[in-house]
């Protein structure tokens, strides 16, 4: 008599509790003669083993084939789909690795960064984006006069607005040099021999220094830019004087140049040379952050994982029922050795001990 591996599902067949039920009914009914009754009989020293016996070995193994066979079917699918995950699985968590170095590279350079640079920072953290806004409106502004007055002029919408929109942004650009003279200003304040920088600043010593041909540079930018600015309002003043007065001109290159100048003072009030190399490591250590969840949250690489987990899952949970059979099968062998005592006796001898080791005596300490 064998057991068919089965659905796994739970059913009542598997179910540990109605075993237990089955087993101990079972138990109720076996009853042992006492021996004043019947003569305890051993198993003949002549039989070593029966023929019952080896046949109900061999059923053993066939459960365990029968359950190993059965897992293989129920996680063929899993097993299937795992293996064919297994190649983008594994170039994933390549990958990932790889971008688990750079973040966490990024995450040290802007912890490094804020750490040591916190106490030489001047802009407070967001306040970038007022002074970005700022300049939009300076931008916009200028684009405004600009373009107006060449479409009253009689110039095309798209000519008018194009040559508007890059005298708007060459004025915004040369007050964009602001920047770069507060940041060689505070440099300088800052300046210092490399060799009183603290060990945790060397990393940041060109923050800490002032190069000699800084200053000589500047001034020229700066000339060229308040040329530009210069050229740009002249241009603005012409072109409003052309279409309207000659008073009106004069406003409109005043507020040109004014515009020039506004952007200088923006700049130069959100400068802030150490914000803003804190603020990219910042923005690197976000950027590599999204890109590493994304990478780790790739739905082939939990699909490799979930079939891989499943087909386990099967593949232990017929393991578990094989060698539950096994037993079973096991059991019904001692049964029928139980119930043919005048063959196989009631037990072993006391030299024979199945399943059992002697108890060694304790000697006295």
């Amino acid at each position: 008599m064998t057991t068919s591996p089965r659905d796994p599902k739970p059913n009542a067949a598997h179910d540990p509790l109605t075993i237990a039920g089955d087993a101990a009914a079972t138990a109720d009914l076996i009853t042992l003669q006492g021996a004043q009754a019947t003569p305890f009989i051993t198993r003949p020293s002549e039989i070593s083993r029966l023929w019952v016996e080896d046949e109900y070995d061999e059923l053993t193994q066939e459960q365990t084939e029968l359950w190993d066979a059965h897992a293989l079917d129920e996680a063929r699918a899993h097993m299937v789909q795992h293996a064919s995950l297994n190649l983008r699985a594994a170039e994933l968590a390549h990958t990932v690795a790889g971008s688990r170095e750079l973040l966490d590279t990024a995450r040290t350079q802007y912890t490094h960064a804020s750490t040591s640079l916190s106490a030489y920072r001047r802009r407070a953290p967001g306040a970038k984006r007022w002074y970005k806004a700022a300049k939009a409106i300076i931008f916009i502004g200028d684009l405004a006069g600009f373009a107006t007055a060449a479409i009253w002029l009689g110039e095309p919408i798209f000519i008018a607005v194009t040559l508007a929109a890059s005298a708007a942004a060459a004025t915004v650009v040369a007050g964009l040099i602001g920047t770069e003279y507060c940041d060689l200003r505070r440099r300088r304040l800052r300046a210092c021999s490399p060799h009183d920088l603290p060990s945790e600043l060397a990393q940041f010593e060109h923050l800490f220094t002032e190069s000699p041909s800084g200053e000589s540079i500047m001034k020229r930018v700066l000339l060229v830019s308040l040329m530009t600015a210069v050229m740009v309002s002249v241009a603005i003043g012409a072109l409003r004087a052309a279409v309207d007065e000659p008073l009106v001109g004069v406003i409109f290159a005043g507020i040109a140049f004014a515009v020039a100048g506004g952007s200088f003072l923006v700049s130069y009030a959100g400068a802030d040379e150490i914000a803003d190399l804190i603020d990219r490591y910042h923005g690197e250590y976000v950027t590599q952050e999204k890109r590493h969840l994304t990478l780790s949250s790739d739905q082939a690489w939990h699909d490799w994982a979930g079939h891989g987990a499943q087909a386990g899952s099967i593949q232990d949970a017929a393991h578990r029922r094989g060698q539950a059979a096994r037993s079973h099968v096991q059991a019904l062998k001692w049964r029928i050795l139980r119930n043919n005592p005048s063959v196989a006796g009631h037990g072993p001898s006391d030299s024979e001990h199945v399943g059992r080791v002697p108890r060694k005596s304790v000697k006295p300490s």
